[in-house]
C-alpha cells in the first residue's frame, strides 16, 4: 500500500512552484487486471496542505508502451520536479523541457523491456489566495489540480484511457478526482487504525476511470454528507462544516433528482458515485464524477435548481462523452438545451430564454459574432452566445423539426455508442440523423457553419374571407438575398375578440416567398407577426428588441465618460478590463453599439450623470424614459445605485455617489446586464426590467 512521506530536502528553497496545476490521479498500488480489460495506468499523488507540496507516481504497465518506438513523449508541467525516471529498476534517460515536455528514452534491455515504467515527481503548489483564475493551488483552506495543466505526465494521443488513482492527503483533508470513488480511509492519531500513512490526519481515497483523459483533483478540510440514488450511485457532498449543516442535504437531493433524470432520459449514469465539492476559488466547474463549486456560490438559493443541474449534465455530454476538440465544442450548447433551457421550461419561462438569448445576440457586434461549430471554449462575451445560445437554439429548433421523441432516441444512441470516448460532431449527426427520416444534414451544415442569422420581414399581410372561411395572404422575406437563410418560420395569426391564435409552420429556402394561409377557425383574423415567441435563431427587428445594458459589455470597443472623478477601473468588474475614455462632448445621439459609433459608459455621481444628460436634452433619470414603465420607483425616491441605457444613443449610465457604489453594480452587472435598467440600495436590486417596445405583431387589414 502507498505511504505517505515527508521527503527530507523538499521544503529547501529553491523547490519550483507549480503555479498553473489542476486535477489529481491517483495509485501506487497494484490493482487486479480483469481479464479481456486493458491494463490501467496507475496514479498515486501524496498532499500535504500545510507545506503547499505534492509528490506523485506514474507506473505505466509494459502492455501501454509496445508500440513505443524508443521514446515516449510526454506533456508534463515545466514547474514538476522529475525524482525518478525507472523500468525494471534502471534508471532511463529523460529530458523535461521548458515547454512542458518529459521525453523518455526507453531501454531495450530485455532484462527490464518487460517492466513498468515508473516517473516519480513533486512540486510546490501556490496558495489558494494566490492563484490566479483557473490555476491550481494546495492550502489549508483547499487544494485544486485541473483538468488538462499536465500535472501528471500525459499522452493526450493514448487518451481516453483506464486509469487508477489513489490519494494520500495529510492535515485532515479529503479527496476528490475524476471517475469513481471507491473508498475512503482516515488514520487515528492515537490508535494508527487503517494504517494508511505515517503522519497524523492523513486520508486516503481511491478512484476509477475506465476512459480517462485531463484528469482533475480537489481537496479540503470538507464534511461529507452521502446519500444514494435508486440506482445504487453514491451521491457525496464535501463541504466545509458550516455549509455542510445549511445546504448539504439540499445539493444531494437535487443532484440525486438529477441522476435520475438524466438517465432516465439518456442512459444510465457513466460512474458509480457522484460529488459536489467546496471550493475556496469562485468556481463552477464539472469533472467526471464530480462538480467543483466556489463556497461563496454554494448558498445562493437558484443554484441547486439551476446550475447544479448543468454541471451533473456534463457528465453525460463533455465527460461521459468527450468533444473532439480538433473539430469544436459541441457540449455546451446541448448541455444548455438539456438542462437551463429545460428547467426553464418546466418553470413556463422558456419564451423568456428564448428572448433573452436573442437579445443578447442582437446587442453583439457583427465583428464578434462566429459559428457555433468553431465554439472551443469559453462562458463569457461572444463565446457564450456562440457556445452556449446558439447551440441551445439549434437543438430547440431541431426538436420543432423532427419531434421531441425523435430527437432523444438520437441522443440515446449517441451516448450509448461513444460513452467514454471522443466524439466529433460528425459522430453526433449521423447519430440523431439516423433517428428520423429526414435528411439533416444541411440543417447542421448551415447552423453549425455559417455566422450571422437570418432577417426576416413580413410584407403587406392582409387578410380575405371566402366562402370556405378565412385566409391570410402576406410576403415573407429575408434580408440576405445572395445567400438566403433556410429556415423554417412560424407565422403566428391571432384572432379577434380573444379567440386564440393559430401557428403555421412556412420553409422559406429563398429571398422571399409569397404566402396564402388557410385559417382553420370562422374567427376573424385581426393580427399576424414572425415567430412571436421567438423559437428561430434570428436577428430581432427594432420593434421588439430594446437596448439590453450587455451592448457596453460584448463590444470591445466601449469606452468610458468619467465625471467628477469617477475612475474607468470601475467598471472592470463588469468588463473584465479598464475601458478607455471617450471625450465628454462626444454626441450622444449616435446608434447603439451595433451601430457606427462605440457604445459609451457614462460614469459619475448621481449629480453629476444627470447634469450630463440634461445639458444635451437627455433622460437625467430612468422613470423619464418611460412613463408605462410600472415597475420603476417613483422618480423622486432615492436610490443609490442607477445602470440604464438611454434609448435612441449609445449610451448607457452607471450611476452612484461612491465608488464602491459604482463597483458594486458594475459587478452586478455580471449577472445582470440582460436588462435595459438596473437599481440598487445596499447591493440588492430594487427594479430591473426591459424598456417596452411595440413588438412584432401586424394588424390584418382586410
Amino acid at each position: 500500500m502507498a505511504r505517505l512521506r515527508r521527503t527530507p530536502g523538499h521544503n529547501r528553497p529553491g523547490t519550483t512552484a507549480l503555479v498553473c496545476l489542476l486535477s489529481v490521479p491517483l495509485a501506487g498500488w497494484a490493482a487486479p487486471v480483469v481479464a479481456g480489460e486493458p491494463p490501467a495506468r496507475e496514479l498515486t499523488i501524496e498532499l500535504f496542505p500545510a507545506e503547499q507540496r505534492l509528490q506523485g507516481r506514474l507506473s505505466l504497465p509494459a502492455a501501454m508502451l509496445e508500440d513505443a518506438d524508443g521514446d515516449l513523449r510526454f506533456r508534463f508541467a515545466r514547474g514538476l520536479r522529475v525524482d525518478t525516471v525507472e523500468r525494471g529498476g534502471h534508471a532511463l534517460n529523460h529530458e523535461h523541457s521548458d515547454a512542458g515536455y518529459l521525453q523518455v528514452t526507453l531501454d531495450g534491455d530485455g532484462d527490464v523491456a518487460g517492466g513498468p515504467l515508473v516517473i516519480e515527481y513533486r512540486a510546490r503548489l501556490q496558495a489558494p489566495e494566490d492563484a490566479g483564475p483557473g490555476g491550481g493551488f494546495l492550502g489549508a483552506a483547499g487544494g485544486f489540480l485541473p483538468a488538462g495543466a499536465d500535472w501528471y505526465p500525459r499522452r493526450p494521443e493514448a487518451e481516453p484511457a483506464s486509469v487508477r488513482l489513489e490519494v494520500l492527503a495529510a492535515d485532515g483533508h479529503r479527496v476528490v478526482a475524476s471517475g469513481s470513488w471507491r473508498k475512503d480511509a482516515a488514520k487515528d492519531a492515537a490508535t494508527g487504525d487503517a494504517a494508511t500513512g505515517d503522519a497524523e490526519g492523513v486520508t486516503r481515497a481511491v478512484f476509477e476511470h475506465p476512459g480517462g483523459r485531463a484528469l482533475a483533483l480537489a481537496s479540503g478540510p470538507w464534511e461529507e454528507g452521502r446519500s444514494e440514488t435508486a440506482d445504487g450511485v453514491e451521491v457525496r457532498t464535501l463541504f466545509p462544516a458550516e455549509l455542510e449543516d445549511a445546504f448539504g442535504a439540499t445539493y444531494r437531493e437535487k443532484t440525486v433528482e438529477y441522476l435520475e433524470r438524466f438517465s432516465d432520459r439518456i442512459g444510465p449514469y457513466a460512474f458509480d458515485s457522484f460529488t459536489v465539492a467546496a471550493s475556496p476559488a469562485p468556481v463552477g466547474l464539472a469533472f467526471s464524477g464530480f462538480t467543483l463549486l466556489g463556497e461563496r456560490v454554494i448558498p445562493l438559493p437558484f443554484i441547486p435548481h439551476t446550475s447544479l443541474g448543468h454541471e451533473v449534465l456534463h457528465n453525460w455530454w463533455g465527460t461521459g462523452v468527450y468533444a473532439d476538440r480538433r473539430q469544436g465544442n459541441w457540449t455546451e450548447g446541448l448541455t444548455t438545451f438539456m438542462a437551463d433551457y429545460r428547467f426553464a421550461e418546466e418553470r413556463g419561462e422558456a419564451r423568456d430564454e428564448r428572448g433573452q438569448w436573442l437579445r443578447d445576440y442582437a446587442a453583439l457586434p457583427a465583428g464578434e459574432d462566429y459559428p457555433h461549430g468553431e465554439f472551443v471554449g469559453g462562458n463569457a462575451g461572444a463565446d457564450r452566445i456562440a457556445g452556449y445560445h446558439r447551440g441551445a437554439m439549434l437543438w430547440r429548433m431541431l426538436e420543432d423539426r423532427i419531434g421531441e421523441a425523435a430527437l432523444h432516441a438520437g441522443l440515446a444512441d449517441f451516448y450509448a455508442e461513444y460513452r467514454h470516448r471522443e466524439a466529433g460532431w460528425p459522430e453526433l449527426i449521423a447519430a440523431v440523423d439516423a433517428a428520423t427520416e429526414d435528411d439533416l444534414e444541411p440543417f447542421f451544415e448551415q447552423w453549425i457553419g455559417r455566422a450571422g442569422a437570418p432577417r426576416l420581414a413580413l410584407e403587406n399581410p392582409a387578410a380575405r374571407e371566402d366562402a370556405d372561411g378565412w385566409r391570410v395572404t402576406a410576403r415573407l422575406a429575408q434580408a440576405d438575398t445572395d445567400h438566403p437563410w433556410r429556415v423554417r418560420v412560424p407565422l403566428v395569426v391571432e384572432f379577434a375578440e380573444e379567440d386564440g391564435r393559430e401557428t403555421h409552420w412556412v420553409d422559406l429556402e429563398e429571398a422571399a416567398i409569397e404566402l396564402e394561409l388557410e385559417l382553420s377557425t370562422d374567427a376573424r383574423p385581426a393580427r399576424i407577426a414572425v415567430d412571436p415567441d421567438w423559437r428561430v435563431f434570428r436577428h430581432l427587428a427594432a420593434e421588439e428588441c430594446p437596448r439590453i445594458l450587455r451592448e457596453a459589455e460584448l463590444d470591445p470597443a466601449t469606452r468610458v465618460i468619467p465625471l467628477g472623478g469617477a475612475s474607468p477601473a470601475e467598471l472592470a468588474p463588469w468588463l473584465g478590463r479598464v475601458p478607455e475614455t471617450a471625450d465628454p462632448d462626444t454626441d450622444p445621439d449616435s446608434d447603439s453599439g451595433a451601430g457606427a459609433e462605440a457604445p459609451r459608459v457614462l460614469l459619475g455621481s448621481r449629480a453629476a450623470v444627470a447634469e450630463w444628460l440634461s445639458e444635451r436634452g437627455l433622460p437625467t433619470r430612468p422613470q423619464e424614459v418611460h412613463a408605462d414603465t410600472d415597475d420603476l420607483p417613483d422618480a423622486g425616491s432615492d436610490v443609490e445605485a442607477l445602470a440604464w441605457t438611454v434609448p435612441e444613443t449609445g449610451i448607457t449610465v452607471i450611476a452612484a455617489d461612491s465608488p464602491g457604489e459604482r463597483r458594486a453594480l458594475a459587478g452586478a452587472l455580471r449577472h445582470r446586464a440582460q436588462e435595459s435598467y438596473l437599481l440598487q440600495d445596499d447591493g440588492e436590486p430594487v427594479a430591473r426590467g426591459l424598456w417596452p417596445v411595440p413588438g412584432p405583431w401586424r394588424a390584418l387589414a382586410d
